[in-house]
């Protein structure tokens, strides 16, 4: 859709059409910025959605309630609630098949955290699958976990070997191991002599 989109697009511009092209194209950026701040979102079918809290959100205190709501009726197949390290949290969730456009979870009291990520999944009137996440956090010193997760990303860096002072580097000793396990069983390794077929022929 998006490729035949572009192609009309490209076409009403060469026939002169600019104000039907340039909104198409408005609404080719704003699908695009959908996406980019929907973490993690799969799906091709028609269903909206929205969640409470919101993506990327920041709450002065932790939510009684994480609230999902669709345009129209699905089947919630997964909602999960891990910590700022990815630990899993019980929320107490089990499958319904029931649909719904509206699910509401009550939540526990939940471990401090820096922020808090939801994974969830939901299956559409046409058995498409809707796979989604978002963030959120809470709390008078809370920040936009998005902030933090930047930060995060930006520690995971790979170390610059070149920087090694290889000088010291003391290579190890080139010894013949006095055992190796085969299948369980250690056994003593051969000779040069027992290996070679002049050591043989001499036996």
């Amino acid at each position: 859709m998006g490729r035949e989109m572009i192609r009309q697009t490209a076409h009403r511009l060469k026939a002169g059409n600019f104000l039907p092209g340039i909104l198409i194209g408005w609404l080719l950026l704003a699908t695009t910025s959908h996406a980019q701040h929907n973490h993690g979102y799969q799906y091709s079918g028609s269903v909206n959605f929205e969640t409470i809290p919101e993506d990327d959100s920041v709450l002065p205190e932790q939510p009684r309630d994480l609230i999902l709501q669709f345009s129209e009726p699905v089947t919630l197949m997964k909602l999960a609630l891990r910590n700022d390290i990815e630990k899993l949290v019980d929320i107490g969730f089990r499958y319904d098949p029931t649909p719904s456009r509206v699910f509401i979870w009550p939540l526990p009291e939940l471990p401090d955290s820096d922020y808090y990520q939801i994974d969830w999944s939901a299956l559409d009137s046409k058995r498409i699958m809707m796979v989604g996440q978002f963030f959120f956090s809470a709390g008078p010193d809370a920040v936009v976990p998005s902030s933090i997760i930047a930060e995060e990303e930006e520690t995971l860096m790979v170390p610059d070997y070149r920087l090694s002072d290889l000088s010291t580097f003391t290579p190890p000793e080139n010894k013949q191991p006095d055992s190796v396990r085969i299948g369980g069983r250690s056994e003593q390794p051969a000779t040069n002599d027992e290996a070679s077929p002049e050591g043989k022929e001499g036996n």
